[in-house]
């Protein structure tokens, strides 16, 4: 069995949490970018119903770019994704203690953001590693 190096063993973790996190973001975005639309078609019916409830669909329209940020600069985007559902936590509530619902919104954002400050911190320590050597 061949013994790997630190930076390889780093890289395979990396790029494993780098999938998750990144589909992770992905399916919590579509998955609240499509419940809005929905919930905009449902209330008042028609297709200019959606664009009349664009208020809804805007926040999640959000997670959108910071999914970008967070694809080129990991650190950076986890920690916008992870003041985003601090953001959102205390606009639904969740701090007074008002919805349990507001909770289970902002979990999987924050966790996510986290993953990317995770992998941002791992290849930091990686490439300092390597230049140390």
């Amino acid at each position: 069995m061949a013994q790997r190096t630190y930076p390889e063993a780093v890289q395979n973790c990396v790029n494993n949490c780098r999938r998750v996190a990144r589909t992770a973001l992905l399916v919590v975005t579509l998955f609240w970018i499509i419940f809005g639309i929905v919930t905009g078609f449902n209330n008042e019916g028609g297709i200019s119903s959606i664009f009349d409830n664009f208020t809804t669909i805007l926040p999640w329209l959000a997670i959108v770019v910071l999914w970008f940020v967070a694809w080129r600069w990991e650190v950076l985007g986890g920690i916008l994704i992870i003041a985003f559902s601090i953001y959102m936590a205390s606009y639904l509530g969740v701090f007074e203690g008002e919805t349990t619902q507001g909770l289970m919104i902002i979990t999987p954002l924050a966790m996510t953001g986290f993953m990317f400050v995770f992998i941002g911190f791992r290849i930091w320590l990686a490439r300092k590693a390597e230049a140390a050597q």
